[in-house]
């Protein structure tokens, strides 16, 4: 468990105690699905992003539990969704849902959490929060149809790239840390400076989740090395490789990402070309950049020790690339 993970421990053991219990259904196989995706764990960045914002502003209520309970139950129904468009077969280091109940129920389970989500937004009674969630929960879903637009195009501008993660990663990451502001009735200011922080540390987080594609490391984080590149996903390595490429070059990943025509050795080969070009020092360079941006984004939450655990969390996410 990480520092800032401890730093909430016990608002944490809340948050999944009330998870489970929006869990419970009439129908069995919902539930079991809900309680299988859910208990797969991961560390719970989002819930916890709401946690420390809202207590960094002072808060001693009960509603953050519940706003961050809204968070992992929005993030979990579009896990679910995710790995059906992909065909995934690995989440978090176990099948996933879709692998064993197959694409339909993995829909509906994905449904009713949404549906639960909003159903627990309410009991908060905070119009600006349920307004930010839903404005969240929407642009993540057209980020979803954005992302198959420019899969399998490695041509695709950088610009692109950023507004389809914008959209289907750091929004919600912005719309956590701005929900806790909210029901801790931080100002104005406060709760755009929340979700600056946020979008930004999302837009990290997903660069380096790109990265992560490439890494020796990856089943440490529930993936399988080479995943994206054998679906021909269009991540930033892919399309910064892309604009340095010669023409040999670019033909090599229209083969592999456009076509899907890979031959075992072109995973070694998209390595090659990837150092060549020094693409990853560029990719951690451009994530430092927006963690930077996050941490400035603080300077209007008042000086408390949540407020530094932000900030760890921040420089954390970064070394989740080694």
């Amino acid at each position: 468990m990480q520092f800032f993970q401890k730093a909430v421990k016990d608002e944490l053991t809340a948050v999944n105690d009330l998870i489970l219990a929006q869990l419970e259904s009439n129908v069995g196989l919902v539930e079991n699905i809900g309680h299988y995706i859910v208990d797969a764990g991961g560390k719970r960045l989002r819930p916890v992003v709401v946690l420390l914002s809202s207590l960094a502003n002072g808060y001693e209520g009960s509603d953050h539990l519940r706003m961050a309970a809204v968070i992992e139950f929005i993030h979990t129904a579009t896990l679910l969704h995710d790995d059906v468009v992909d065909e995934s077969n690995l989440r978090r280091g176990k099948k996933t849902a879709n692998m064993i109940w197959g694409n339909e129920f993995s829909v509906l389970a994905g449904d009713f959490l949404f549906a639960q989500s909003f159903e627990l937004m309410v009991e908060t009674k905070s119009i600006e929060a349920l307004s930010s969630l839903a404005t969240a929960s929407c642009k993540i879903t057209q980020g979803e149809f954005q992302q198959m637009q420019i899969s399998n195009k490695p041509e695709t501008s950088i610009e692109k790239y950023f507004e389809v993660i914008g959209k289907k990663t750091a929004e919600l990451f912005g719309a956590s840390c701005e929900s806790g502001v909210i029901v801790a009735n931080g100002n104005v200011k406060q709760q755009k400076a929340a979700y600056d922080y946020g979008y930004n540390l999302g837009l990290a987080f997903q660069i380096v989740d790109d990265l992560m594609d490439f890494n020796n490391n990856s089943n440490k984080m529930g993936k399988n090395l080479g995943d994206d590149f054998k679906l021909g996903k269009t991540t930033l390595p892919i399309i910064l490789a892309w604009e340095k490429s010669n023409s040999s070059e670019r033909k090599f990943w229209v083969k592999t990402i456009k076509e899907l025509k890979q031959e075992p050795s072109d995973f070694n080969k998209a390595l090659t070309i990837l150092n060549k070009y020094n693409i990853f020092n560029e990719c951690k360079n451009k994530a430092q950049e927006f963690i930077s941006i996050a941490k400035e984004a603080l300077f209007e939450l008042p000086n408390t020790k949540f407020k530094e655990y932000l900030v760890g969390l921040a420089d954390e996410s970064i070394e989740r690339y080694k």
